[in-house]
């Protein structure tokens, strides 16, 4: 809150109350403004509050989720009271009412903070919905955020549920992938699934609205009237319907600072982080050693190893699973403890483990959790076993204190003494809405913010081992809340092709809806992770999405679901050299990047921003169609290549906002923007352009002059094993040739 207060000083805005506005026309008809602007505008014709009934039921299969809602009623409170005598200039009370029954008092009250909060004090008996309904301008508005939305940057006319769950496998409805996933446990998605939901939005018209609720409900945008945000009442809650927190800024930057100052600033990412790629390798000591070396051989500079197998493994229908009993094991990485110690001192190379809220049943901390009381349980008492996908698991209950405690000492003992410099917090999606917790809420409450407790009991651990700014663990699940603990996101499980809802695509509105959601540390898997239905990672992909990444704060492959058969960044001597490449300029960009985080670290800005960001007078900044490309800062512009090469010709068009431009890699200006162009854009040349008049014009020349050369075209692929012991492909084929070489005389003439 400290830094909020610094950067409001810093943006001019010493006065930060902001100011609502009660005007009255009729005894059923009144407007609310937010620093000029109406954003409630209740009329019988269009209510702000309705109130309602429905039936509903949830069934739940490995993170993905059906619901069935039938509304039953649904009314809205259209007369209405001003308690004159509880208002003044920063406080309205109002009485919205619609017969004798129904009736539900609320206080509007402008805070020091800047921003104006909607409490509710009276909600009939009997409701188990709750509609608000803010002022829409129709299609000339767009409306941004929802947390992390992959198929869609402007939310303006699309339906948006509010429960989180697994994003699902294509999450296209109109594609053969998708309808394959759905027959296997609904798994198949849609384009509003997503990992991190967030009742939140921010519309062009220059405000934004949090919800405070943790429930269902949805965010509906479908209407040219009104914004509609549904919220559910959960069994036996008594925080129904939340609050509802608007604030108003001249700019999307002060808007995003009014939100970080309301959601959390994110910490400072370690310096280490920009020595190289972190690599996602597995298999066992050797083997990690192997692939070090053999990185190092083809001078790929490595940050980090990252062995999620670190406490062993099992083998699934789904593919290679690991062993959810979080500790060393010895046997599938002997000498770990050693090498974890000499790797950092002696290489510079940090190791990055991989841990979750859940317990397989089979481990020993399951019976330890189990003996201390320390798991969630079902309704009949007994321990709560869930299908984590052909194996069980016991959930960690973290609303118990004693149980709290105890994964937090795990983390530290486990992880940051044995040396781990991080590690991938996975899942927090899967939460049953069944299951019965120590602090008596209803999982329908706790689901949602189930992700924040789980990223609260990280951050504890690294805070409470001094280590925070110099540990990095990324998580993909999250929810209001997230901002003030989680260290920084990827976005989750995309499959490995080009697909937009699913693929490299999907990955830039994500970052940038969640940006502009309040949490701006966001990263994926190099490569992408599903492999399912046919569809097999191929090298072009592998290095779109490695170009892509040296343009975002945090670079680390992943082998995916299924290595054996997926092409990996080893799998050639091309892809390491591609690899390479794309690493050294995300070191060569590092004095940028980390100028642009200061900004994420100290006003809320998002280093990755929409065009609108900085070019809020250019209609076509926001067309939905740019979501495919950003700012990182003020000064630099993205756009990266999602389609493969048998469809663009290595060439790639893109929008350039009114501006002076410097397309990066040959240095030709395009003065003046405000049109679109097409580049050359082949394997390692991702489209990136600079300002001309940007202070750092002459660093980004030098980042030109200093990128490495495009090596040769690929060559063919190797077998992994090839490179097991980290032997260039050069060297094995050289050594191969001379091992064969005497037994070519042998062979009988033809």
């Amino acid at each position: 809150m400290l830094l909020y207060k610094i950067s409001v000083l810093l943006l001019g805005l010493q006065n930060v109350a902001g100011v609502h506005r009660f005007e009255q026309f009729s005894k059923t008809a009144f407007n609310v403004f937010i620093d000029g602007i109406c954003v409630i505008e209740h009329s019988r014709k269009s209510p702000f509050i309705l109130v309602g009934n429905s039936e509903y039921s949830f069934k739940s299969r490995e993170g993905n989720f059906q619901i069935k809602d039938l509304l039953l009623e649904k009314v809205s409170l259209t007369d209405y009271t001003k308690v004159d005598g509880n208002s003044s200039s920063h406080k309205t009370e109002i009485i919205l009412k619609r017969g004798s029954e129904l009736q539900t008092r609320l206080e509007i009250t402008d805070s020091d903070d800047g921003l104006t909060r909607i409490t509710f004090h009276e909600v009939p008996d009997g409701v188990n919905r709750l509609w608000f309904r803010l002022k829409s301008t129709g299609s000339d508005e767009h409306v941004y955020g929802g947390g992390e939305q992959f198929s869609y940057l402007d939310l303006n006319g699309k339906n948006f549920p509010l429960w989180l769950q697994e994003q699902g496998v294509g999450r296209n409805k109109s594609t053969y992938t998708t309808f394959l996933a759905d027959r296997n446990n609904w798994s198949g998605g849609d384009y509003h699934r997503t990992y991190w939901v967030q009742p939140t939005f921010i519309s062009s018209r220059k405000y934004f609205a949090h919800f405070t609720s943790t429930t269902n409900g949805q965010m509906d945008f479908r209407s040219d009237d009104f914004h509609e945000i549904e919220v559910w009442r959960g069994p036996g809650s008594n925080t129904f319907p939340g609050k509802l927190v608007l604030g108003a800024a001249p700019s999307f930057r002060e808007i995003s600072t009014k939100l970080s100052g309301l959601l959390g600033l994110q910490p400072r990412l370690p310096d280490w982080l920009y020595n190289g790629v972190i690599l996602g390798v597995q298999g066992g000591t050797q083997s990690m050693l192997g692939y070090l070396k053999q990185a190092q051989g083809e001078g790929i500079p490595v940050s980090g190893l990252w062995i999620q197998d670190w406490a062993g493994r099992i083998t699934t229908p789904f593919g290679r699973r690991l062993f959810w009993n979080w500790q060393w094991d010895p046997k599938q990485y002997p000498k770990l403890d050693k090498e974890i110690i000499r790797l950092k001192k002696e290489e510079n190379v940090r190791l990055f483990a991989y841990v979750n809220a859940n317990l397989n049943h089979d481990g020993h901390l399951f019976h330890e959790a189990k003996s201390l009381d320390h798991l969630i349980k079902n309704e009949t008492g007994q321990i709560y076993l869930l299908d984590y996908g052909s194996f069980y698991c016991g959930i960690v209950d973290l609303t118990k204190p004693e149980a709290f405690t105890w994964y937090k000492n795990l983390i530290k003992r486990n992880l940051l003494d044995f040396g781990f410099d991080g590690w991938m917090a996975d899942f927090g999606e899967y939460l049953p809405i069944d299951a019965v917790f120590h602090n008596g809420v209803s999982g329908e409450e706790l689901h949602n913010e189930w992700p924040v407790l789980w990223a609260k009991v990280n951050r504890e651990a690294v805070e409470e081992a001094g280590r925070l700014g110099d540990i990095v663990f990324w998580m993909r699940a999250g929810f209001s809340g997230s901002q003030r603990y989680n260290v920084m996101a990827w976005a989750g499980d995309q499959l490995v092709d080009f697909s937009t809802a699913d693929g490299l695509a999907s990955v830039i509105p994500a970052t940038l809806s969640l940006g502009l959601s309040g949490f701006g540390l966001q990263h994926f898997d190099i490569g992408g992770y599903t492999s399912l239905y046919g569809i097999i990672r191929k090298e072009e992909v592998l290095l779109r999405y490695a170009e892509l990444a040296a343009f975002t704060p945090m670079m680390r492959t992943h082998e995916g679901n299924r290595p054996d058969e997926n092409w990996q960044y080893y799998s050639s001597v091309y892809s390491m050299k591609m690899l390479r490449r794309s690493t050294e300029i995300y070191i060569l960009m590092k004095n940028y990047t980390q100028s642009v985080l200061e900004e994420l670290y100290t006003l809320g800005y998002p280093p990755q921003r929409p065009l609108f960001f900085h070019y809020e007078n250019d209609p076509l900044s926001y067309d939905d169609s740019m979501k495919y490309q950003y700012l990182l800062g003020k000064d630099v512009l993205v756009a990266p290549v999602y389609l493969p090469s048998s469809q663009t010709g290595d060439k790639w068009s893109l929008y350039l906002p009114p501006d002076d431009w410097v397309y990066l890699w040959d240095g030709t200006n395009h003065a003046e923007g405000g049109k679109y162009v097409t580049v050359d854009a082949p394997i390692g040349k991702i489209p990136v352009f600079y300002r001309r008049d940007s202070e750092f014009a002459e660093f980004f020349r030098n980042v030109a002059a200093r990128t490495l050369p495009l090596p040769d075209p690929p060559s063919p692929k190797l077998e992994h094993d090839e490179y097991s012991l980290g032997t260039s492909g050069l060297t094995v084929s050289i050594l191969f040739l001379i091992f064969l070489l005497p037994f070519l005389f042998l062979l009988p003439k033809i």
